[in-house]
């Protein structure tokens, strides 16, 4: 179980400012992800549980473990699940853990940016530029320091 501790209020609680609160939930798995992704958020879908996953498994002793189960989605939107395998493809890589037999399995039909972003746009073309050789394959793209979150490199310039 990943323990969070953060000082100030929590949402809906009572702790004073500068209160130490220890929040505790399992890490997100890759199996979780879908029911988590189809959530209207206004900040974008995907962003906010593919970011808690990325951190969940940097912050991993068995970050295998969080990729064992495939997730399964049975939904209209074609890029959930390449938008996860993509992710998981990334970090399986850099970690050199291996990579999961379902994660080969899904592509996306066209080119797309991960969280949103219009791929012809100039912003789409810089991170392009950067991305990693698996968003080709998967045809879901985004730069490679997103897999930094929940790192101390994560607020260091990315260029």
């Amino acid at each position: 179980m990943a323990e969070v501790t953060f000082t100030g209020r929590v949402a809906g609680g009572r702790a004073a400012p500068g209160v130490p609160v220890i929040v505790s939930r399992e890490p997100l798995t890759a199996a979780a992800l879908p029911q988590m992704m189809v959530v209207d958020d206004p900040r974008g879908r995907y962003r906010y549980p593919l970011l808690q996953f990325i951190v969940d498994w940097n912050l991993s002793s068995d970050p295998a473990t969080l990729v064992a189960d495939p997730p399964a989605y049975r939904g209209d939107d074609p890029f959930l699940l390449p938008a996860v395998a993509v992710v998981v493809h990334a970090l399986a890589d850099r970690a050199r853990v291996p990579i999961p037999g379902w994660v080969l399995g899904h592509r996306a039909p066209r080119d797309v940016m991960l969280f949103g972003y219009r791929f012809d746009g100039a912003y789409a073309r810089w991170v392009r530029q950067r991305s990693l050789d698996v968003c080709s394959f998967h045809r879901v793209w985004f730069h490679p320091r997103t897999l930094d979150k929940g790192t101390p490199d994560w607020w260091l310039p990315w260029d």
